[in-house]
C-alpha cells in the first residue's frame, strides 16, 4: 500500500468519525453576548435538550439549578449592570435560577464561577433578580440564554419548552 492510499484511507476514516458524533456532543456549549462602550457581557452555560421533559416542573420550590449543563453558567461583563434596583458590580460570577414557587424565579449573580455547579453557596451570594415568567408559542428545544440591548435599557432572557423567563437591565449608572 502506498503512503497516499494509506493517508486517504486515514482522512476517508476520521471524517466518518467526526460525522459519528452526536450533534449534541457538538454544541453542548453556548455563549450570549452583548456589546457595549466598556466591553462586551459574556454568558458562558451549557445547552442541554428537552427531548419530551420539562425540567422547570422537576426544579422544587427553593431550590437552585446552575442553568444548563456540566460546567456551571457564568456571566463575564466589564461594567456595572442595574437590575431594576439591585446593581450587580463588574467582574464575573456564576448564575443560577433560584426557583421561589411555579410562577416566580429569580436570577441569582454568585461570587463562584467554576466548577460543576452542582452546589449552591448562598453565602456568596452577591445579587438576587426577579424573572418575569412568559409564555412562548414555539418551543424552545435547546436551553437557550440571550442578551439584548437596545436605546432604552436591555434584557436578559433563559427559554426553555414554552418558558420564557426574563429580566430587564440597564448598563452603569
Amino acid at each position: 500500500m502506498t503512503f497516499a492510499n494509506t493517508l486517504r484511507i486515514s482522512v476517508a476514516f476520521l471524517a466518518a468519525l467526526l460525522l459519528s458524533i452526536p450533534g449534541s456532543a457538538q454544541t453542548d456549549r453556548g455563549t450570549s453576548q452583548l456589546t457595549t462602550p466598556e466591553g462586551t457581557i459574556l454568558v458562558d452555560y451549557g445547552r442541554p435538550q428537552l427531548k419530551g421533559r420539562d425540567p422547570l416542573t422537576w426544579q422544587k420550590d427553593g431550590s437552585y439549578w446552575r442553568m444548563g449543563m456540566n460546567d456551571m453558567t457564568t456571566l463575564r461583563t466589564p461594567a456595572d449592570l442595574v437590575f431594576g434596583s439591585v446593581r450587580i458590580p463588574k467582574g464575573n460570577y456564576g448564575l443560577w435560577l433560584f426557583k421561589v414557587s411555579p410562577e416566580r424565579y429569580e436570577l441569582v449573580f454568585n461570587s463562584a464561577t467554576s466548577g460543576m455547579g452542582m452546589d449552591h453557596d448562598k453565602a456568596k451570594d452577591v445579587g438576587n433578580v426577579l424573572l418575569r415568567k412568559e409564555s412562548v408559542t414555539d418551543p424552545v428545544e435547546t436551553f437557550t440564554i440571550e442578551m439584548k440591548g437596545g436605546a432604552k435599557g436591555s434584557v436578559l432572557a433563559l427559554t426553555w419548552g414554552t418558558t420564557r423567563l426574563a429580566a430587564d437591565f440597564r448598563i452603569g449608572g
